[in-house]
């Protein structure tokens, strides 16, 4: 079974921004036309049999906020005005619709982030075969003997034991959650050691380009470094837990690993409950219909952009189309049951 995960702001924002000049009756529809497309071409390419989108729910970033206040402070949004928002609103509300007819699983739940409802969908389920669609470098942590993860930037999908390019440089992929606790990140406003970066990283532990590392381990290696080497700063620093805080000690180790690792995800019991239906629940075959998302595909103007051939409609959306017989099977089955 080949399941798909989908980081739908991720995806969206994707798309509105880079479609720019796609309108039609004055309305931005590059967005909705790129979210839909990519999904299409994607459930084709992979032979997929489930494709679940999440999302952020409302004050996503809640739980983390009440670690550090800090988190995402500093984050500036490309979306410069009013106009601009409800534009991306528009088209979030209506990607949502799209997916509900075209027998795609959704999950958004208040206060949880869509990274951890990613992260605990794929602790909780016996699938094989999940491909997490995201340039989110934090969901690289996922990859895993069941679980490699598409990065659309990249245009390149990473499995286990793959090499990643972080902040320019080249490390194991089961390393990135250690690089980003040790190192901090700045799109996250999240701050690492002083005077630590990727590059000094693997100066000092060059084995994060070819096995996977513990903050212990590192730790460890650090205090015999240190023997020999007292007046590294960076060394001291990282024993010490220096940041641009101050010395934190034990609590930067304590902080940076809630803030960033998704072993254990940020979710409230309400969302953990509803992953769990996403993953098992049988989809209402009620009401959805393909002939709905061709009514919906007219009015946004989402049929011009297709090839002016015959059989574009059919070409479109016949990916849909199998993904929906598969939905109804599963059904279907355990109705008879």
């Amino acid at each position: 079974m080949s399941v798909l995960l989908v980081d739908g702001d991720n995806l969206l924002t994707i798309g509105f921004h880079g479609l720019k000049n796609h309108f039609y009756k004055g309305q931005h529809i590059g967005g909705i036309y790129h979210f839909i497309n990519t999904l299409r071409r994607f459930i084709d390419e992979n032979h997929l049999d489930k494709v679940c989108v999440f999302w952020d729910g409302e004050e996503s970033a809640y739980h983390r906020k009440k670690i550090s206040h800090r988190y995402k402070a500093n984050r500036k949004s490309r979306i410069k005005t009013e106009e601009e928002l409800a534009d991306y609103e528009r088209q979030r509300i209506r990607i949502k619709q799209y997916l509900e007819e075209l027998y795609i699983r959704q999950g958004e739940f208040e206060h949880c982030e869509s990274d951890d409802c990613i992260a605990y969908y794929t602790q909780q389920t016996n699938e094989k075969g999940i491909i997490i669609y995201s340039s989110d470098r934090d969901l690289a942590q996922l990859v895993g003997d069941n679980v490699s993860i598409y990065n659309p930037s990249h245009r390149k999908t990473y499995t286990k034991g793959d090499i990643i390019s972080y902040d320019h440089e080249d490390i194991l992929i089961e390393n990135v959650r250690l690089a980003k606790i040790l190192c901090g990140d700045y799109s996250d406003n999240i701050y690492g050691i002083w005077g630590l970066g990727v590059k000094t990283l693997i100066k000092l532990f060059p084995e994060v380009r070819t096995k996977e590392l513990s903050v212990d381990d590192v730790l460890k290696k650090s205090n015999l470094l240190f023997e020999e080497t007292k007046d590294n700063k960076s060394l001291n620093n990282l024993l010490t837990g220096v940041s641009k805080l101050g010395v934190l000690g034990e609590e930067f180790f304590i902080i940076n690993t809630q803030l960033i690792d998704l072993t254990e995800p940020l979710l409230t019991d309400e969302a953990k409950e509803g992953i769990k239906e996403l993953i098992h629940e049988k989809l209402d075959t009620e009401g959805r219909s393909y002939k709905n998302t061709m009514k919906m595909m007219m009015k946004d103007g989402i049929f011009l952009l297709l090839s002016k051939r015959d059989d574009a409609w059919v070409k479109f959306l016949t990916p849909f189309l199998v993904l929906t017989r598969k939905e109804k099977n599963k059904h279907k089955n355990i109705r008879r049951r």
